[in-house]
């Protein structure tokens, strides 16, 4: 609601976040499922604490919760409503390291050749050089640099195979509220196939996702945050 994201932003076939169970494979299906695990992706992998002029963009804190709704809209024609829930559910030590849970759920129920209902896991860390993750189902592995701190505006970075830009974004309005000073991540991958634009305010995180996918089959989609506790 989200991702968003982090430095190994991987919306190709051998993306590391996968879903908590196996899909069916067709051509079709499998690129529909991109969309959604890019979606996700999204939404889970900037949500953590960063601060950038000592604002804070991404809270952090045990029993968060941010509520999106949002529309899908495929090559084929039409519009279909998609909503996503984050919450945080409470910490864990891992290797000597302090993490917080991120569960990410999707509910993409009505939407064609895509999984009605999705869910993932990560674990972040925070420190004054960058926001760090392990996958849920990867407690072992090799930890990965998500983001890192202070987020620097003006520039770009590399996020695996996407681009990242940082700049401000001003006021945005959604859900019937407007929020100022906010902060706009766009990441970019080879040739433009794929563009997700993040926008983030202060003391309450991801408040808009808008995502772009200009190879076939085509599509689009856009979240917007709803309500949220900290």
């Amino acid at each position: 609601m989200f991702s968003l994201t982090t430095v190994s932003l991987e919306l190709k076939r051998k993306s590391n976040f996968m879903p908590s169970s196996p899909l069916s494979a067709t051509s079709n299906y499998t690129r529909q499922r991109l969309f959604t695990l890019a979606l996700c992706f999204v939404l889970a992998t900037t949500s953590a604490c960063a601060r950038t002029n000592a604002q804070d963009y991404f809270p952090l804190a045990d029993g968060a919760k941010w509520e999106y709704t949002g529309r899908f809209i495929p090559s084929s024609g039409g519009q279909y409503l998609i909503r996503s829930t984050i919450h945080i559910d409470g910490t864990t030590l891992i290797h000597g390291r302090r993490y917080y849970k991120y569960v990410l759920s999707g509910d993409f129920t009505g939407v064609p050749n895509m999984p009605p209902q999705i869910e993932q896991v990560r674990n972040y860390r925070a420190e004054s050089g960058g926001i760090y993750f392990l996958p849920g189902n990867d407690l072992d592995g090799t930890e990965r640099l998500a983001m890192p701190l202070p987020i620097p505006i003006g520039e770009r970075w590399q996020s695996g195979t996407a681009e990242v830009t940082a700049e401000r974004a001003d006021t945005i309005e959604v859900g019937g509220h407007k929020y100022a000073d906010c902060l706009k991540l766009t990441y970019k991958e080879p040739g433009g196939r794929r563009t997700i634009e993040d926008y983030y305010a202060p003391g309450v995180g991801l408040v808009k996702s808008v995502y772009t996918n200009t190879t076939p089959p085509q599509s689009s989609s856009e979240l917007t945050l709803e309500t949220y506790h900290l």
